[in-house]
């Protein structure tokens, strides 16, 4: 137990768990598992009534288009959404709950999850918290901080994950994304909404490395 926040002691989570850990790198793994305790922290300042169990599966099988378990021609989040979906049904998780991890990662890479229901928003505040700065009225205790990055270090995320990213655009070609139409009429029309470079988008996270 970290900080005294109790994993949901289910039999799917430990499932779950144990599956990320082995297709994952550790570096990868660690990310999991800081997701999953920010998300805690943030719920746990608001008082929140989420569902923990569901913030766990979605946080922990968020990135399993990068792992050989989700390998795939369409986009990682959609495959890893895919082989999460998959792995839940198997182990007799219902229908309707293995869609709702899909939601969750499948949209986990833009900014929709935010505006769904409370499990959803956390789950997705603590992937953007390990991944990048976060608007100043969400702040975590840096002693809380500090406990996170001692069980599960960082191992030069940013640097790494950016490499998943390069690894994952060199072998689908052409890549298989579309930007907003409002962002690509407005980049183009004015110049004024840029599109960000991801050393910077990655940098912006409170954290060293």
């Amino acid at each position: 137990m970290i900080l005294d926040i109790k994993i949901p002691d289910t039999a799917i989570v430990r499932q779950a768990e144990e599956f990320a850990r082995t297709v994952s790198s550790e570096m990868l793994f660690n990310h999991l598992m800081r997701c999953y305790y920010f998300a805690e922290l943030l719920a746990r300042k608001e008082n929140s009534k989420a569902d923990r169990e569901l913030i766990f599966l979605s946080a922990i099988l968020h990135d399993l288009g990068f792992t050989d378990a989700g390998r795939g021609t369409n986009r990682f989040e959609i495959e890893g959404a895919h082989a999460a979906r998959n792995f839940l049904l198997e182990r007799g998780i219902s229908d309707e709950r293995s869609w709702k991890v899909w939601h969750n990662i499948a949209l986990h890479v833009g900014d929709i999850n935010l505006f769904k229901d409370e499990t959803t928003r956390l789950m997705q505040l603590g992937i953007l918290y390990d991944l990048t700065a976060l608007p100043p009225e969400i702040s975590l205790d840096p002693k809380d901080l500090a406990v996170v990055l001692q069980h599960y270090p960082r191992l030069g995320f940013k640097r790494g994950f950016l490499e998943f990213f390069q690894h994952e655009l060199d072998s689908k070609q052409p890549y298989p994304h579309r930007f907003h139409m409002c962002t690509c009429i407005e980049h183009h029309r004015s110049g004024t909404l840029s599109i960000p470079v991801p050393e910077d988008f990655l940098d912006g996270a409170p954290f060293d490395e």
